[in-house]
């Protein structure tokens, strides 16, 4: 894991600050348990919140399968919102072009598992 509890609680305090309560929440248990769901709700929490349309319920509850752009209307510029937040809470570094590949929600979560915690697989 890359942030410890004590940085986490400054970050969300700092960062996710107007978001959800319940993103910061996920990302301070996530801190203290390093679990790859608490990373998920994360994750798609920041990227619900960047939606310029959200889906009525929690991306956590759609299927792995949805389409950022088709299903979601994910444009260009959620992406890097969603994306440079993402990095700066979990001080990593993605690059552009795997990004590129990204276009589901399961391909979402593989993307920051395999950074974050260095699964291979998505363990939704």
């Amino acid at each position: 894991m890359t942030i410890t509890p004590a940085e986490a609680q400054l970050s969300a305090s700092e960062k996710l600050n107007g978001f959800p309560p319940a993103v910061a929440e996920s990302y301070l248990a996530f801190a203290e348990s390093g679990e790859a769901t608490r990373l998920d709700h994360v994750v798609l929490g920041v990227l619900q919140f960047y939606l310029a349309q959200p889906p009525p319920q929690p991306l956590v509850e759609l299927p792995g399968t949805t389409r950022l752009v088709e299903d979601l209307g994910c444009d260009s510029l959620t992406m890097v919102d969603t994306l440079f937040l993402a990095e700066s809470l979990f001080n990593i570094r993605l690059a552009d072009d795997e990004m590129a590949r990204v276009s589901t929600l399961d391909d979402l979560r593989g993307h920051f598992q395999r950074h974050i915690l260095g699964h291979a697989e998505v363990t939704a």
